[in-house]
């Protein structure tokens, strides 16, 4: 069994993620002018249609991702500890967001009325 890298991979397995997804602006710009026409059978109908890409460009990726991790298994421990990092990053980051919108206001307000 012969497996290609991901980075020796033709662009041309990566092409049908890019129509994938121009068939997805496409189908949900109908879904939209079928709805601001107020026909909403037809705009469920186009959004179904355009749902349905999406979940079979996710399955595509999935087999990219797959090709990509059966060629290079070592450096699936990079791309877990990459993960790990993004993870923690954004972690900190909603955290963050969290006290600035949700914490200190209200133990600003707290403060105000026990004066």
């Amino acid at each position: 069994m012969v497996v290609i890298g991901a980075e020796n991979l033709p662009s041309s397995m990566y092409t049908p993620l890019v129509v994938l997804l121009a068939a997805y602006a496409v189908l949900s710009i109908l879904a939209g002018r079928a709805s601001s026409n107020d026909d909403q059978a037809q705009a469920d109908r186009w959004a179904n249609i355009a749902f349905a890409v999406v979940l079979v460009a996710a399955a595509y990726a999935l087999v990219l991702l797959i090709t990509g991790i059966f060629s290079y298994p070592s450096r699936t421990s990079d791309m877990v500890t990459i993960l790990i990092v993004i993870g923690v990053f954004f972690a900190l980051l909603l955290f963050a967001f969290f006290l600035i919108a949700e914490v200190i206001p209200h133990a600003l307000r707290r403060g105000r009325r026990e004066r």
